[in-house]
């Protein structure tokens, strides 16, 4: 997606921003359409529940390390979500990717289920809730090409709704106008982590190590339990005396990061340093 300007158009149907939600870019034919698990009986008397669409599933269990996606496709929306609302539980919220002229295929909704599928799991921002993805469905290469620019218009426009589902934690920097990210550092015993603020908090960078053994006052923390939740998730790897971070992770603060790779209570505004 290009760096210029682009207009976002999120229609209310129903007035209420925590509802129904239409979203769109004014250019493009692609339409992005946020559903509660409570609104789908009044989705389903709205006419976009009758197009062959791509989708996606968010929520999340109380104990998870990360949010849940589930990406599908489907040629009879309707029949589809109400089978997700009777035997799938983590889900709370539905975004249904639609052509608003009717021209996806079923070609189209394979293909952008699988790119879908393959990003997320490339970005690690969300658990996945699927299977293996399978290899990419064939297309020709106009319709390659289509479905490219297609994709990332409803990656806009999910991230627009609030679920940045494709974004990595870190986005290269590609423009000789922007320097490198800074890096901020955190050393100690049996500690070397290395980080970076984004847009939505602080990333510890995958192969940081913190301590394993938490302090006497912090052992009964909710950092204690997050870290040991992300143990179970295999985001930190046993070490020795320490966790290794096996992938990038963020955290809302960088006091929460300093926190779990410490392994005690921290002020991270101090305690890392460029």
């Amino acid at each position: 997606m290009s760096d210029f300007g682009k207009t976002i158009q999120i229609f209310l149907p129903h007035g209420s921003p925590s509802g129904i939600r239409i979203a769109e870019l004014t250019t493009r034919i692609v339409q992005a359409i946020a559903v509660p698990k409570t609104e789908l009986d009044r989705f389903f008397t709205r006419p976009e529940c009758h197009h062959i669409a791509t989708y996606f599933l968010f929520g999340g269990k109380d104990d998870s390390t990360k949010p849940l996606v589930y990406v599908g496709q489907t040629e009879d929306l309707q029949a589809r979500l109400k089978s997700h609302d009777a035997n799938k539980e983590f889900w709370s919220h539905a975004v249904i990717v639609i052509s608003r002229t009717h021209s996806f295929t079923q070609a189209h909704i394979r293909w952008l289920e699988w790119k879908a599928i393959e990003t997320a799991r490339a970005a690690r921002r969300y658990e996945l809730d699927n299977g293996n993805g399978g290899g990419e469905p064939f297309v020709t290469e106009p319709i390659r090409a289509d479905l490219a620019e297609i994709f990332d218009t409803a990656s806009l426009l999910l991230e627009a709704l609030g679920y940045p589902v494709f974004r990595p934690f870190i986005v290269p920097v590609h423009s000789k106008d922007q320097g490198a990210e800074e890096r901020w550092f955190l050393v100690g015993p049996d500690v070397d982590a290395k980080g970076v603020f984004n847009e939505d908090g602080f990333v510890v960078l995958a192969g940081s190590r913190s301590r394993a053994t938490f302090t006497d006052s912090a052992k009964d923390s909710g950092f204690a339990a997050r870290r040991e939740k992300m143990v179970a998730d295999g985001v930190l790897k046993a070490d020795g005396k320490s966790y290794v971070f096996t992938e990038d992770f963020e955290f809302r603060s960088p006091s929460g990061a300093a926190a779990v790779v410490l392994a005690r209570h921290a002020n991270g505004w101090t305690a890392w340093k460029n």
